[in-house]
């Protein structure tokens, strides 16, 4: 069904790439959200004054609740709607890198609609358990909120879908919000069908706190993932593990370390990494290969890329001696150090081990002068060896 929807009102819509074709896919989600959304309150309204009308005007505060979240949901379309028209902006002097990180404020934008809807829900819900207010229902409100189920989970549906397609956090979050409306409002019918059955009409303002409480999780939840790539979190492992295969695949290139994935935008990343060569090679030549897996790389996977040339001693007795006692010391302290960069830079006097050696961010206890101290003990017989190392944390966990 959402290819179906992708193919009937998205242009070259596979070609999701292209922010022509992203923009495509969230107008799309936005008025597919907007029609339905309408639809629904303009149902849970009805539904709601009839029954009211009918009990004294007395309101169900879990009806009217459900209909508000809808009309916040029409609201976030709407901000979803422009969040990536702005995102589909080309890039300018004053932010050269795009505008793709809109449609992260956009999504953030929707979730503070929904915790404000679900505090305001809550209030109301407090309010009428206090009081005790008592309330009705019919067959036709019974069937509103069948209806608005299967309405909310297929929303869900094409929400998700045309989110995976397009790698969208922001229609991620709507489907998650229509996924949880859609539960909430099966809360709602359970107690629309007891309080028909068995008239428990005080259920009303109770059910509508569970509801207003589970509104306000699932609101919380999509701010924080709108707000992590905000602050700043690493590229999906599948995309930094395909960039480093590809270099690696190159013969030239012996190893591959500090990657660094910057995203702008689900689609704007901007990469740098640390390639090693052979220093022996011609450093014009290798320097022209470099160039090239640059360029590849930018042409397959649309990313700006920048490689740092790492030469390193290839086939020297001294450095592979060295390299593994290093390691195995290191593994022997804890297995999830890792090194690189290694070289030797020999004097008249000593000789300089350098070396880059990675802290897991877990291994709090873990600190810089603990591992000098544990290497210069391993190696207090080798007098002639000064060890310098360079600590990193890992960028891509």
């Amino acid at each position: 069904m959402v290819t179906l929807l992708r193919k009937l009102f998205v242009k070259d819509y596979k070609e999701v790439e292209k922010e022509k074709v992203r923009l495509g896919h969230g107008r799309l989600a936005a008025v597919f959200g907007i029609i339905t959304n309408a639809i629904l309150v303009a149902l849970k309204l009805s539904a709601a004054l009839i029954l009211a009308s009918n009990s004294g005007w007395v309101f169900s505060m879990a009806l009217i609740g459900d209909s508000i979240n809808n009309i916040g949901d029409i609201a976030s379309s709407v901000v979803t709607l422009i969040g990536f028209s702005l995102s589909a902006k080309p890039a300018d002097k004053e932010h050269p890198y795009g505008h793709e990180r809109i449609e992260y404020i956009a999504a953030l934008i929707v979730s503070m609609l929904i915790i404000a809807a679900a505090v305001e829900l809550l209030k109301s819900s407090i309010e009428g358990a206090i009081e005790g207010s008592m309330t009705t229902y019919d067959v036709f409100s019974l069937i509103v909120l069948g209806v608005s189920i299967v309405l909310k989970v297929f929303q869900a549906y094409v929400n998700f879908g045309l989110g995976k397609a397009i790698s969208s956090v922001a229609l991620k979050a709507t489907a998650i919000d229509s996924m949880t409306d859609s539960i909430a409002t099966f809360i709602v019918l359970v107690c629309a069908l007891l309080t028909y059955f068995f008239q428990w009409g005080f259920l009303d303002s109770y059910m509508g706190i569970a509801v207003s409480l589970f509104i306000l999780y699932s609101g919380i939840r999509a701010a924080k993932d709108a707000g992590n790539p905000l602050i700043g979190q690493p590229a999906s492992k599948e995309f930094e593990s395909k960039i480093v295969k590809e270099v690696r695949s190159y013969p030239e290139v012996l190893g591959v370390h500090d990657v660094l994935c910057h995203a702008y935008g689900p689609t704007k990343y901007f990469v740098s990494l640390h390639a090693e060569v052979d220093a022996k090679d011609n450093l014009v030549s290798i320097h022209d290969v470099i160039d090239n897996i640059e360029e590849d790389i930018r042409e397959k996977y649309g990313c700006e890329i920048t490689i740092h040339m790492d030469p390193i001693q290839v086939g020297n007795p001294e450095v592979d001696r060295l390299k593994e006692q290093v390691q195995s010391a290191l593994r022997a302290l804890d297995e999830s150090l890792a090194i690189h960069d290694f070289r030797i830079v020999s004097g008249d006097t000593h000789t300089n081990v350098i070396f880059d050696c990675v802290i897991p961010y877990e291994k709090k206890q873990l600190t810089p002068d603990e591992i000098n101290a544990y290497i210069n003990k391993v190696f207090q017989k080798e007098k002639r060896y000064n060890f310098v190392v360079h600590y990193d944390r890992p960028y891509d966990e």
